[in-house]
């Protein structure tokens, strides 16, 4: 025989015992009374019953008159005013926060006359008016009068302070805090590069977010649209140090890196750094120097150090490649291999200006001769390093990060003619979508900063043009990726 089940009954409220309720938390909050976490418990479940709000426990506990009068709704404040006089006769602290209340809400002091506090010598006595004393000083109304004991507490350090000034400063996320600052300040750099590569605002755009997701840039362009100026610009503005190679076929691997050579005043071999110790490093025409030049050209951009003769050296930190070629002289020129051209994060077009830029550009550089002077910085120094470190902090949830590798897989199933997709260009794709988030003001990533670095990322390792790669892509969406 099952055995039958008890029913417990639920207490009621009414709406005069709520009150009550709520009346008592009022008159309890600030302090530390234990009973408290039960009574707000009982207030909020009474409130809740009657269709109304209820209450936190941590923010009462917390709070101050002046905090939670504001937030009794006017139509409230009438009933609640009498509760709060009723509920606190006899206790001196109570009596205090009760003509608090009635102070702030503007209804004048309680009609019962105000109950003397003990003046005894006793322990409880001295305790009670040292937590009267500690209390925040509130606009009284018919305040009982202060002792010079009581007065001296009064005006000690604590109530020096305005209840504003004590409240604690609120809660900042610091990941949202270095996004902020570093959206600013790419804007400003963007800003500030535009101002001397006209027509170009997209493109240096695209440059330094893959800077800040320390990832190497190919440019590939014709002659004379702005690849050397570009780089140029962008060394300066973001107060690197910059450097240049230009390579032919006769350059040797040592005249990128360095070498070894033998100190005669010294009598002592030492190592001679190349031009690629620097922050941002321009090579010129990669196509053109020999398999053997380029190779150790794209080693130092994979593992950022040099070896010679046994030595690693490191390269400075940070370290960037914006590495040029001609996409329309081929005559005395390498190809790079598709194994070396997937070290660099992203390739990028410059094209052509439209006629209103290049009438720009005549206006700006006809009036001042060759050989000007960089642009000054727009940023601190170190602070291009500080980007760097942020964008790893950028969130990407599990469901972006699998969206990215869903894409992925089906590139690699649909690519033709060999041309694949690694998943060092993964990496590359999701660290790119983060500093894109960044310059959106964000600190997580989206789907749409994927499809927005997707072109730049995905189009030299497959061998496609920027409409080729977004179609695909579109096309795995809609048809579902599996």
């Amino acid at each position: 025989m099952q055995p039958r089940a008890v029913r417990v009954e639920e207490p009621h409220y009414e709406p005069g015992e709520a009150g009550r309720l709520v009346a008592s938390v009022l008159l309890a909050a600030g302090g530390a009374a234990p009973d408290l976490p039960e009574l707000v418990a009982r207030a909020s479940v009474a409130l809740v019953r009657l269709s109304l709000p209820g209450l936190s426990a941590h923010d009462l506990v917390v709070s101050t008159p002046e905090e939670l009068a504001p937030r009794i709704p006017a139509a409230l404040r009438g009933a609640l005013a009498a509760l709060v006089t009723e509920l606190a006769t006899g206790e001196p602290l109570r009596v205090r926060m009760a003509q608090s209340y009635l102070s702030l809400w503007q209804m004048g002091a309680p009609a019962s006359p105000p109950v003397e506090v003990a003046r005894d010598g006793s322990v409880r006595a001295r305790i009670a008016r040292a937590a009267i004393g500690a209390l925040p000083r509130h606009q009284e109304v018919g305040a009982v009068p202060a002792t010079e004991e009581e007065e001296r507490v009064n005006q000690g350090t604590y109530r020096a302070v305005d209840v504003e000034a004590r409240r604690p400063p609120p809660v900042v996320d610091p990941v949202r805090a270095k996004v902020a600052r570093v959206c600013a300040e790419m804007h400003d750099v963007i800003a500030a590069v535009d101002r001397v590569v006209i027509g170009k605002r997209d493109v240096v755009t695209r440059v330094l977010v893959a800077m800040a997701a320390r990832g190497h840039v190919l440019l590939v362009d014709a002659p004379g649209v702005g690849k050397t100026l570009l780089c140029k610009t962008l060394a300066a503005v973001l107060g690197l140090d910059f450097g240049r190679v230009q390579l032919t076929p006769d350059l040797m691997p040592m005249d990128v890196t360095g070498a070894t050579i033998y100190d005669a005043a010294s009598g002592k071999f030492v190592f001679r750094r190349g031009p690629v110790f620097t922050h941002l490093l321009l090579a010129d025409e990669l196509n053109r120097a020999t398999p053997k030049t380029q190779s150790a050209l794209l080693e130092v951009m994979e593992e950022r150090t040099v070896t010679v003769d046994g030595t690693s050296h490191p390269m400075p930190d940070p370290f960037q490649v914006l590495a040029t070629m001609n996409p329309l002289d081929h005559e005395g020129t390498f190809a790079l291999p598709a194994a070396q051209i997937d070290r660099f994060m992203t390739m990028i077009e410059l094209g052509y200006p439209s006629v209103d830029d290049e009438v720009r550009v005549l206006d700006t550089h006809l009036a001042s001769g060759p050989g000007q002077p960089p642009p000054p910085a727009v940023i601190a120094p170190g602070a291009f390093v500080e980007w760097q470190r942020t964008v790893p902090l950028v969130h990407a949830s599990p469901e972006v990060k699998r969206a990215a590798a869903l894409h992925v897989d089906a590139l690699r199933r649909t690519a033709t003619g060999g041309h694949t997709v690694s998943p060092r260009a993964t990496l590359a794709w999701m660290r790119a979508a983060q500093a894109r988030a960044i310059l959106a003001g964000r600190e997580f990533v989206t789907v749409e900063d994927l499809y927005d670095v997707a072109p730049d990322v995905l189009r030299h390792r497959l061998c496609l043009s920027v409409h080729e790669v977004r179609d695909r892509l579109r096309a795995h969406v809609s048809g579902g990726v599996r």
